[in-house]
């Protein structure tokens, strides 16, 4: 006896609907597992991919960055400076920083800090350190796209850096 195929009342299927669902779940896997993989490795925030180190010429100034992040998520701007002959440091962070980030916690506290233009500027007086003096500065994203900065202490060279914020 043939078996006919049942087919159930009200329902039409469609061959090139199946076909469609049939190959968005072999490549929609594929998809998800590299958009995981990527997250996991940090294309999209903290990880192997975003994490940054840059030094400047004269190898007085570092700084450790993530090249990506988050709109409205708030990331660690770490730069530190070798032992300067000077009684004070200026950092002098030059760029989108104004515009495309909302500046919070700074550790340690600068003695004064202000603005003019694209340039943040934050000042420590009497600086008396045997090493490194290293400042965390948290921000957080407030535009998206693609900035370009660049920090500077003194006048010793500065480092140019970019991020890419995501929405």
């Amino acid at each position: 006896m043939a078996r006919e195929k049942e087919r159930l009342p009200g329902i039409t299927e469609s061959r090139r609907g199946l076909n469609f669902e049939a190959l968005f779940r072999q490549v929609g896997l594929m998809v998800l597992l590299a958009i995981i993989i990527s997250a996991l490795s940090g294309l999209f925030s903290n990880g192997y991919f975003s994490s940054a180190q840059k030094e400047n010429n004269a190898h007085t100034l570092a700084i450790h960055y993530e090249r990506f992040g988050r709109l409205q998520t708030e990331f660690e701007l770490r730069f530190s400076t070798r032992s300067l002959p000077a009684e004070s440091y200026i950092f002098s962070i030059n760029g989108e920083l104004n515009t495309m980030f909302e500046p919070g916690a700074i550790s340690p506290q600068p003695d004064s800090m202000f603005s003019e233009g694209k340039t943040l500027y934050l000042i420590y007086r009497n600086v008396k350190t045997q090493g490194d003096f290293s400042v965390r500065m948290f921000v957080t994203p407030t535009g998206m796209g693609k900035s370009v900065n660049s920090i500077k202490v003194n006048s010793e060279p500065e480092i140019r850096f970019w991020q890419f914020i995501y929405p």
